[in-house]
């Protein structure tokens, strides 16, 4: 996925100066998942939700110093929050409830 792909249904591209768009574009997503899928055994399965939507959603928080349900919010408010993420496209829907980056940390 792309920036330039990313649809955030207000008809304006997402900017790639956006911090948010550069550091997803510069994080190694896939090699950061394998390494999460590791603390997973076949007996115990595997994480509910994907790494990329709660590790995002918590470098978020720490980076804003927002509380847990303030970075869900922010999040479900932000077209580059949500690329950061990794939703396919821009959703007013709230992406987890904010008590999931409880079990996740």
């Amino acid at each position: 996925m792309s920036f330039q792909s990313f649809n955030n249904g207000l008809g304006v591209p997402l900017s790639s100066d956006n911090e948010w768009v550069q550091l997803a574009d510069m994080l190694p997503w896939q090699q950061l998942d394998e390494a999460y899928q590791l603390l997973f055994t076949e007996m115990g399965g595997r994480a509910a939700k994907p790494f990329r939507l709660l590790y995002g959603a918590s470098l978020i928080k720490q980076a804003e110093h927002l509380t847990d349900r303030s970075v869900v919010t922010a999040i479900r408010d932000t077209p580059a929050h949500q690329y950061f993420i990794g939703l396919d496209t821009y959703t007013t829907d709230l992406p987890f409830n904010h008590s999931t980056l409880v079990y996740f940390r």
